[in-house]
């Protein structure tokens, strides 16, 4: 197998144990240069997780693999625009939602709860890793304000949601959660005009 990393190109054999090479040449490559480590492209297809897993179910038929690695500033600058596209969509799909809760909720409607939260996981999730991180970002504060209210409110809304309480669902989610969506949203937006 052959990796490629930073225009270099690497020789592995292709068992578990060039396997565990790749991963260990990557792991040493991304330290060394200080980047991160975003994906694989393994025979053209992109491999976001599970790697080893994914190389070795297709051990022996593996011939080349590219470590896509990023800068502190590609990565968030990546994470912005991720951001930014999730929260144009996902706002007025929870306005719907918010209706929906105040009504009836259908077996849809929590269905649709259920990956709002995997959305606020996602978004809280990256906005830790940014925070972690030496950045450059334009109001960040208003992003960690962001964060400590979705530390605050996600307790009462799993609570609500164990209790079925829909009215309380829908007013978590209106009044709490729909407007930290909307502030990441301004501030994504902010940060791409300053560029």
């Amino acid at each position: 197998m052959k990796l490629t990393i930073l225009d270099q190109v690497h020789t592995f054999d292709s068992g578990a144990n060039g396997t565990e090479k790749i991963i260990e040449k990557i792991n040493s490559t991304t330290s060394e240069k200080a980047l991160f480590f975003s994906h694989l492209v393994i025979d053209g297809q992109e491999v976001y997780e599970d790697h080893e897993e994914y190389m070795l179910a297709k051990k022996g038929e593996i011939k080349e693999i590219e470590a896509i690695v990023k800068t502190v500033q590609e990565l968030i600058d990546d994470v912005l625009v991720s951001l930014d596209d999730y929260t144009n969509r996902a706002i007025p799909e929870i306005k719907a939602l918010v209706h929906e809760f105040y009504q009836t909720p259908s077996e849809n409607a929590w269905l649709t709860l259920t990956y709002l939260l995997d959305g606020v996981d996602w978004i809280y999730q990256s906005l830790k890793k940014i925070d972690q991180l030496k950045h450059s970002i334009v109001n960040w504060g208003e992003f960690v304000k962001s964060i400590a209210v979705f530390e605050m409110e996600l307790p009462n809304l799993m609570e609500a949601i164990e209790n079925k309480d829909s009215i309380l669902i829908a007013d978590i989610i209106q009044y709490e959660i729909l407007p930290q969506f909307e502030i990441i949203n301004g501030e994504t937006k902010k940060n791409f005009a300053m560029k």
